[in-house]
């Protein structure tokens, strides 16, 4: 038998039985061909395979973009819904997830708006409609638009914690009793979800990140900036373009820690690290190399760029004094010595052997007075062979 039933805004033909499975015997018995139960479970029926159909195309997927490019374009044949944002937030931030006219826009934001604030703090639903006085902020933009009826926010919690809230616009028809339990269906499950994908990712940055970055500066550990090393200068070997290393060690480090305690040079390297990193080009790379050491990758570089680059960092640190703070609070005066080494990129050169270069390069710049950047021997300043 072939029905043609109304999903929202939306006319569905549907080749389902006029009779609803859940319903008992007697009931369904009752129904004939175009009673008002009949078509009422017939479009009950086709929404539930247009919902399914949906979570059977969700369920593979992990990338949020490509979750909600599935919902915006699917959630019209289950409930009249409109334009519509689901927010989901944790103590890293807040996702945001806006669809408007068929186009999804996913971003990242700090701060809930206005809106979203509201309505996540009173952790009820509520049917706003347009056209009466409006407690509390004014609505997003979008689901505004296309002059709706209404507007249907939905919190969902998850053992007594707000993880998501969803504000549906309705067409220009107001939501029936079926919108409602189709979008509180289907939006308990796409919070979830987002949820969920959010918390998993952020379980896998914190292995890795125990797995390649030193706990003390937040740098790459002396295994990855290695790494690192080994993929540039592959790299550049393949094209041919230059790369460079810089070592640099904090000048009498030793006398810090035992001048001014452990925790006090646990604060230099802290801040160090920051200083290199905020001095460290897109592209290049930063690791703890030892102790008091560090290593950094520079490609394409040549040797008077990476002698440039040196000197650049070395100002970083020498020219502002290391706050510390609580008992015994002084401004130290911290200072780095480097030395670097290139390759050219037709150079056969080994990992051990550049590093090699750029350490001897440090300890001439430690013995010739410290806080100063000095090349490889093996390097003129234009990257020539001397």
């Amino acid at each position: 038998m072939s029905t043609r039933v109304r999903c929202g805004s939306t006319w569905i033909r549907s080749t389902a039985p006029s009779c609803d499975p859940d319903l008992p015997s007697c009931q369904q018995s009752t129904m004939t061909a175009g009673s008002p139960k009949t078509e009422h479970a017939s479009e009950q029926l086709v929404r539930y395979e247009a919902l399914f159909r949906l979570l059977d195309d969700l369920h593979a997927l992990d990338d949020i973009a490509e979750i909600a490019k599935h919902v915006v374009r699917q959630w019209k044949y289950f409930a009249n819904v409109a334009n519509w944002r689901l927010v989901v937030a944790d103590e890293q931030g807040v996702q945001l997830i806006d669809g408007c006219n068929g186009q999804v826009y996913v971003s990242k934001e700090s701060l809930l708006s206005p809106w979203d604030e509201y309505h996540w703090q009173q952790q009820r639903p509520r049917l706003v409609r347009l056209g009466d006085p409006l407690a509390g902020p004014e609505p997003p933009r979008h689901l505004t638009g296309r002059s709706p009826s209404e507007i249907l926010i939905l919190p969902f919690l998850r053992m007594g914690l707000c993880i998501g809230l969803l504000s549906v616009s309705a067409g220009r028809e107001p939501f029936n009793e079926l919108d409602h339990k189709f979008i509180r269906i289907f939006g308990a499950y796409f919070a979830e979800r987002i949820w969920d994908i959010r918390l998993r990712t952020q379980a896998t940055e914190v292995l890795i990140n125990k797995a390649t970055r030193d706990a003390l500066t937040g740098l790459l550990n002396r295994g990855t900036i290695i790494e690192r090393l080994g993929s540039a200068l592959a790299l550049s070997k393949r094209t041919g373009e230059p790369l460079s290393v810089i070592i640099c060690d904090i000048d009498f480090f030793k006398i810090i820690n035992d001048s001014h305690g452990h925790m006090a040079g646990d604060e230099v390297l802290r801040q160090v690290s920051h200083r290199l990193q905020a001095e460290t080009r897109l592209g290049d790379s930063l690791g703890r190399y030892g102790g008091e050491e560090f290593l950094i990758v520079l490609y394409p570089c040549n040797a008077r760029d990476a002698v440039q680059s040196a000197e650049r960092f070395r100002h970083a640190i020498a020219d502002t004094p290391v706050s510390i703070e609580g008992d015994g609070a002084c401004d130290l005066k911290v200072t780095i010595s480097l030395g670097t080494s290139s390759t050219s990129g037709d150079e056969k050169v080994r990992i051990e052997a550049l590093l090699k270069r750029a350490d001897d390069a440090l300890y001439r710049s430690k013995a010739g007075g410290r806080n100063r950047v000095t090349a490889a021997k093996e390097q003129a300043i234009d990257g020539s062979a001397t």
